[in-house]
């Protein structure tokens, strides 16, 4: 049979070179999707261990404060634990690259004289100069010809409200040793990196190297037994661990997104499986007739489809991995800006990675070729040999399928019920429901559609009624794109949803009239503060009123679930309008905060950690837990893992002094915002600022929302690409099955034309039938996704808006690619000649 198999695709490739092409291309997109995903989701863990691993070279541990820094006194202390051979203080920060947008360095400030050996050398003669020359930093060469510098170059740079001035000394790459490692490492001396924009005696990290014959995990427990609650130790897999499990929710999400990609491909597999065997049903009744097995058949069907799968891998490999170097830019910037980690520099394709997809792509195509080749194995040889039985069985089954997609959708529903309150995951069970109900429901809805009223003309109305009378190539057509459209609009929704939920938590809670802060807070946080000088000519100002400052760490409770922390002035008048409480009063929680020591925990940090209000949260302080009692939750939608909010002397006593990194201006009756603006940067020139009105900082925070799910949206765009295949090779199969039907129309004088229409609306047909039931399953999966699937990942409570506008734009274009998917088949149906009319059509 495998020479069989040969001659068979071989002759299959030769009649019908688009249907193959479209099937092959249905594969390679579903592979890409999936594949640039998992690229991206690769780089961005690799990114930062390729980090860690540049920064801490050999190091066997790192010891790490719980508030974001350390007291360098426990320097000496972790020398002296037995079997340290060797330590490193490391100062670490985000500092902004002044007048180049959105350019930074990660400037890590080490003891170039150190015993321990860093992670690169310098080159010969470096170490004189990195420690003589004031703002000395070595830089890696691909950060350097991007931003065109060259050695001896000065780059001013901030960090929180303070200026340096850099001057690149040499060029070391760090990406050697760690290729996926952040190009924009910077390394300094220690001491020029705190005196320049640090503050003395703050380091943020220790890297120790074990004894020869002393096992990492020991020292780490000598470590954690002599620093106690002061610092945490952990080796660099466990910090990778600690950025994988950050990053989890988002991964997940895009991982199941682009898995839809591989569904609707499957589809067009089994599409064009069924019209192979279509046109080859007396070929496999002779081979069944003259002693070919069951199993026999199977395996040859089966074996196309491999075929087709490896074809369409080889063809997904590239096209995923352009996906990708495409959109790192878009997923780098969400890393940086949600997660606080390393943005994605390179993405690497790793023979892991091609070997998923090659199962992917694999198992797509053998998934969507079983059910045909099931059936044509079955099948008797004399049903085979009756091609009249095809359409009849495609037409018997619409009304089981329909019962089995709602059997599966109440199964999904019935796990979500039972399991959905301790199982995360649990949220998507009535999404796949969904998913898999929908293409189940098509045959049944194009059979309704084919039971309308009898066209009085051949042409669109009569394409559109015949087509319930070929559901075996239409119905997996209109069961694909009916799947991408419910992604589509479902996702359409929640997105809405979001940003609608986004901009109306942006109106209750930016109520001061200009927002101060640095270009490096979003990154440096605690380390990004602003000078007292600063302060002083803010609340000095002409027609300021009030100053409501801020200050903030990434912290971590006491059973490790990493938060952000902040405190600010709950004393202020009206400081109860900057948060919207789940439930409560507003002012009685701020009076709890100010006087009781309280604070308010986030919506997503009280849904993960099962916290109300009466409850107790332990946070990790300088010196050991410490308990807080929780007045409130408030709604926060810039935290995925979770936010606390405290009164500024109660984050003081429990964080120790520091300066704040926000402050939050309300000014004068009938004031305007944007002079006041101008006015204040003319003020304060010499200092790293970002001034902002309400109304900038609104439209920034919204751009950053948008650029969040810019990934999605490519994920949306091949669904739909793969379902406009689908709907072309619909149509393909037609025009091919029935040309003794075309040939008899054109026999009676039919014209071109009117085939052409007729062809027209058979696509029309699938799109209309498509975005129906699409429209309907993705209203039900935005109320999963916003109801079951948010809730459970994020901790995030949304309120539904449709947006009805961009949900009409995209039927249009829906409809509009579906015309324009039935123009080529439309066209070679209607070039059919009345002598292919056969005496058999009769």
């Amino acid at each position: 049979m495998r020479g069989y198999l040969a001659r068979a695709v071989g002759r299959e490739l030769r009649a019908g070179k688009a249907l193959f092409l479209l099937s092959v291309a249905g594969v390679a997109l579903g592979v890409g999707a999936v594949l640039s995903i998992q690229i991206l989701n690769g780089s961005a863990l690799g990114a930062f261990a390729g980090t860690v691993r540049a920064v801490s070279g050999d190091a066997d541990l790192s010891v790490l404060g719980w508030t974001g820094a350390l007291d360098e006194a426990l320097f000496p202390e972790v020398l002296a634990v037995p079997g340290v051979a060797a330590a490193r203080p490391l100062w670490r920060a985000d500092a902004v690259v002044e007048g180049r947008p959105g350019a930074s360095l990660e400037l890590v400030g080490a003891d170039l004289l150190g015993a321990a050996r860093g992670p690169t050398a310098l080159p010969q003669g470096a170490l004189e100069g990195a420690l003589g020359t004031p703002g000395w930093v070595a830089v890696t060469p691909a950060w350097a010809d991007e931003m065109g510098w060259r050695v001896g170059d000065r780059i001013d740079v901030s960090l929180g409200s303070r200026r340096a001035r850099l001057v690149l000394g040499a060029r070391v790459d760090f990406q050697a040793a760690a290729p996926l490692a952040s190009r924009r490492l910077a390394l300094m001396d220690i001491g020029q990196a705190q005196g320049l924009l640090g503050a003395p005696g703050r380091i943020h990290q220790i890297d120790v190297r074990a004894a020869p014959g002393v096992a990492p995990a020991t020292l780490a427990e000598r470590l954690s037994a002599v620093l106690g609650e002061r610092a945490r130790v952990a080796t660099p897999e466990q910090r990778t661990v600690e950025a994988g499990g950050l990053l989890s929710a988002f991964r997940l999400n895009l991982t199941a997104l682009s898995l839809v990609s591989v569904l609707v491909g499957g589809f067009l597999v089994y599409a064009s499986v069924r019209a192979s065997l279509a046109r080859r049903r007396e070929e496999l009744g002779l081979l069944r007739a003259v002693g070919a097995t069951r199993a026999q058949v199977l395996g040859l069907v089966l074996g196309e489809a491999a075929l087709l799968g490896a074809l369409g891998t080889a063809a997904g490999v590239p096209l995923g991995w352009l996906a990708a170097r495409a959109n790192v830019g878009a997923v780098s910037g969400t890393v940086r800006n949600l997660y606080l980690l390393e943005g994605i520099d390179r993405v690497a394709l790793t023979p892991g990675l091609v070997a998923l997809a090659a199962a992917t792509g694999l198992a797509g195509a053998l998934a969507g070729a079983l059910w045909p080749a099931l059936d044509a194995a079955r099948a008797d040889p004399r049903a085979l040999l009756a091609s009249i039985t095809l359409e009849e069985g495609a037409g018997a089954r619409a009304g089981r399928l329909l019962a089995a997609g709602l059997a599966a959708l109440a199964g999904g529903l019935a796990v979500y019920v039972l399991a959905g309150q301790r199982v995360a995951a649990a949220g998507f069970a009535p999404a796949v429901g969904i998913l898999v109900a929908v293409p189940l429901a098509t045959p049944a809805l194009l059979r309704a559609l084919g039971r309308a009223g009898l066209p009085h003309r051949l042409g669109i109305a009569y394409g559109l009624r015949s087509l319930g009378g070929r559901l075996s190539a239409s119905a997996p057509a209109a069961g694909a794109l009916a799947v991408a459209v419910a992604m589509l609009a479902g996702v359409t929704v929640m997105v809405g949803s979001f940003r609608d939920t986004v901009e109306r938590w942006l109106d209750a809670t930016l109520r001061a009239d200009v927002y101060v802060t640095t270009p490096s807070w979003r990154r440096a946080r605690s380390e990004a503060t602003l000078a007292p000088d600063v302060l002083a000519t803010l609340r000095a100002y002409p027609g300021v009123g009030s100053v409501d400052v801020l200050r903030q760490h990434t912290g971590y409770t006491a059973d490790g679930r990493r938060v952000q922390v902040s405190g600010v002035e709950a004393a202020l008048a009206g400081a109860e309008q900057r948060v919207v409480l789940v439930g409560g009063d507003a002012a009685a929680a701020m009076r709890a905060l100010r006087v009781d020591g309280a604070v308010l925990v986030s919506e997503p940090l009280a849904r993960k950690a099962g916290l109300a209000p009466g409850a107790t949260l332990a946070l990790r302080g300088r010196a050991g837990p410490v308990r807080f009692p929780v007045a409130g939750v408030y709604r926060d939608y810039g935290a995925e893992g979770g936010a606390v909010l405290m009164d500024l002397q109660a984050y003081a006593r429990a964080f120790g002094p520091g300066a704040p990194s926000n402050a939050a201006l309300t000014l004068a009756p009938g004031a305007d915002p944007e002079r006041a603006v101008a006015a204040l940067r003319a003020a304060l020139p010499g200092a790293a600022l970002q001034i902002r009105s309400n109304r900038t900082l609104r439209a920034e925070v919204l751009a950053i929302f948008e650029q969040t799910f810019a990934v999605t949206r490519l994920l949306e765009a091949m669904g739909l690409v793969i379902a406009a295949a689908g709907v072309t090779l619909s149509l393909l199969v037609l025009a091919r099955d029935r040309r003794a039907e075309l040939a008899l129309y054109r026999a009676l004088g039919a014209s071109r034309g009117q085939l052409f229409r007729v062809f027209l609306g058979r696509g029309l047909a699938v799109g209309g039938a498509g975005l129906l039931l699409g429209l309907a399953g993705g209203g039900a999966l935005a109320i999963v996704l916003v109801r079951a699937v948010n809730p459970a990942f994020f901790g995030w409570t949304l309120g539904i808006s449709v947006p009805l506008r961009a949900l009409a734009l995209e039927g249009l274009a829906i409809l509009a690619a579906a015309a324009a998917a039935s123009l080529y088949p439309a066209l070679a149906a209607s070039r059919t000649p009345a002598q292919e009319l056969s005496r058999d059509a009769l």
